[in-house]
């Protein structure tokens, strides 16, 4: 049965930015998200609550949702999916920016299909103020994509697990999830930089379609104070890969795995960097 809600005054899908801080770059990540030529619903979830949220929120006309501090990441990523009212979210992240076209081609793609988990996109990176669209880990993840996800979705548990047994080529802020499907799906305390590449291990169990929007329909910024960066250069990263992969390889493989994985962290290595404009 085909889900045809495109003319639906009512939006049915939410972007959640969960913002951290008082960061810079959020009134940019805001506008991409007012852009979209599919009208969302926004709003803002934080732990750190403060005037300058407030007034990004105000702005936008967004509702600022606010959560205990100290919780930890799984803790705040859990309490934004909380959130939205709507069948299909995107839990955005506050630094990057998303194309006018990202809301109406994931669910383009999962519309028709009653049973899909997750929708999640190709993107480009934001590092030292410039547009990166190809790089070493781009190039790995996108192999992986095109190797094990050809026709663009998957709903077989043997193709979605052997997509991510050799890494996670999904990006998180990237994702489309359709609630309705995940049940009591929660994102996992016990990582903090690859809870996303958990979680989709652990989705990939249940009975629905993945599907892949190979256009490059986000920008992703990497800059010094990001979790991301922040866990590769506190070694957490390498330590929670080995965790993964051990969950698909024998302790051998996994251990070769996660050093060939680590050649590709250099990317994410830059000083510093500037907003630009979307």
């Amino acid at each position: 049965m085909i889900h045809d809600e495109t003319f639906s005054q009512t939006p049915e899908h939410t972007f959640v930015v969960m913002a951290y801080g008082d960061s810079p770059y959020l009134p940019e990540c805001l506008d991409s998200l007012l852009c979209q030529t599919l009208p969302s619903e926004i709003c803002i979830a934080t732990s750190t609550p403060s005037g300058y949220l407030q007034e990004q929120a105000d702005r936008i006309g967004a509702k600022l949702f606010v959560t205990e501090a100290g919780k930890g990441i799984a803790h705040d990523w859990n309490f934004a999916l909380q959130q939205a009212n709507t069948r299909y979210v995107t839990l955005a992240h506050q630094d990057d920016l998303y194309s006018p076209a990202y809301a109406e081609r994931c669910l383009n793609a999962m519309r028709p299909y009653p049973d899909a988990l997750i929708c999640f996109t190709d993107y480009t990176e934001l590092a030292g103020g410039e547009i990166r669209t190809d790089s070493l880990l781009l190039f790995i993840k996108r192999c992986m994509l095109r190797f094990f996800m050809p026709f663009r979705r998957s709903k077989s548990r043997f193709w979605k697990r052997l997509l991510l047994s050799l890494g996670c080529p999904i990006a998180a802020p990237s994702v489309t999830y359709h609630r309705d499907n995940l049940g009591d799906f929660r994102f996992s305390p016990a990582f903090t930089v690859n809870m996303d590449w958990d979680a989709w291990s652990r989705i990939a169990l249940l009975d629905g379609y993945f599907f892949f929007v190979p256009d490059k329909l986000m920008l992703h910024r990497i800059h010094p104070d990001s979790a991301t960066t922040r866990g590769i250069a506190a070694l957490r990263r390498q330590e929670e890969d080995a965790r993964m992969y051990r969950r698909f390889w024998p302790a051998v493989i996994a251990r070769i795995l996660t050093r060939l994985y680590s050649l590709s962290y250099k990317s994410n290595k830059i000083s510093t960097e500037q907003p630009i404009k979307y």
